[in-house]
C-alpha cells in the first residue's frame, strides 16, 4: 500500500508539472504570435510592387526628358547659328519665331515631366513613412533609400527645368557670342543633374540607364 500511495502521489505531481509547463509554453506561443501580428511590414510584396511601379514610371519620364532635351538642343543650336552668322543688325530676326515656338513647346513638355516626377516623389515619401525600417523592399534597397534617391533626382530635375526656362527666355535676344554658346551648352549638358543617382537606382531594379 505504501508503494501504491507513493506512485499515486508522484503521478499527480508529474501531471501538475506537465500542466504548468503546457500553460507556460502556451503563453509563450501566444505572445510570439502577438509579436508577429504587430510587425510593421504586413504587406512586403505589395509595397515592393508599388515601389517598382513608381521607379519604372520615373525611368520612363527621364527617358522622355532626354529625348526632349536633345530635341531642344537642336533648336538652340539653330538659334545660335541664326543669331551669330545669319543676321547683322536685326535684334530678333523674324526667322527665329517658329524655332522659338518649338522651343517653348518643348519647355512646357519638360515642365509636365517635372510635375510627374514630383508626384512620384511624394508617393515614395509616403511609402517610406509606412516602412521606416531599413528592411529592403527591392534587393538591397530600403524604401527610405529609394525615396531619398528619387528626391535628389527630383531636385536636380527642377533645377534643370528652371535653367532651361532662363535659356528659353533669353537665348533669342542675346547678341553676345560667348553667352549664346553658354546658353546652348546649359541646355544640352544638364549640368545640375547627377547621373550616378539614377544609374545606381535603375541598375538595382534591372532597368537600363538613362542616356
Amino acid at each position: 500500500m505504501a508503494i501504491l500511495g507513493y506512485l499515486v502521489t508522484n503521478f499527480s505531481a508529474n501531471r501538475t508539472a506537465i500542466h504548468l509547463t503546457t500553460l507556460h509554453l502556451s503563453s509563450i506561443f501566444k505572445f510570439h504570435i502577438w509579436l508577429e501580428i504587430t510587425t510593421p511590414i504586413k504587406d512586403q510584396t505589395g509595397i515592393s510592387k508599388t515601389v517598382f511601379s513608381h521607379v519604372s514610371k520615373l525611368h520612363g519620364l527621364l527617358n522622355n526628358w532626354v529625348k526632349l532635351r536633345d530635341k531642344g538642343t537642336k533648336f538652340c543650336k539653330v538659334i545660335s547659328s541664326v543669331k551669330l552668322h545669319e543676321c547683322e543688325n536685326d535684334y530678333y530676326p523674324h526667322q527665329l519665331k517658329p524655332i522659338m515656338d518649338n522651343l517653348v513647346e518643348i519647355l512646357e513638355s519638360l515642365k509636365d515631366i517635372v510635375d510627374g516626377v514630383a508626384i512620384l516623389n511624394d508617393q515614395l515619401k509616403a511609402l517610406a513613412q509606412l516602412q521606416p525600417t531599413s528592411q529592403p523592399v527591392i534587393f538591397t534597397w530600403s524604401a527610405t533609400q529609394i525615396s531619398k534617391t528619387v528626391q535628389n533626382i527630383y531636385k536636380s530635375l527642377l533645377k534643370e527645368y528652371r535653367l532651361k526656362q532662363v535659356v528659353t527666355e533669353n537665348v533669342a535676344h542675346c547678341r553676345d557670342e560667348f553667352l549664346i554658346e553658354t546658353y546652348v551648352s546649359s541646355w544640352e549638358l544638364d549640368p545640375h543633374f547627377n547621373a550616378s543617382d539614377e544609374a545606381f537606382l535603375f541598375a538595382e531594379f534591372g532597368l537600363v540607364g538613362v542616356t
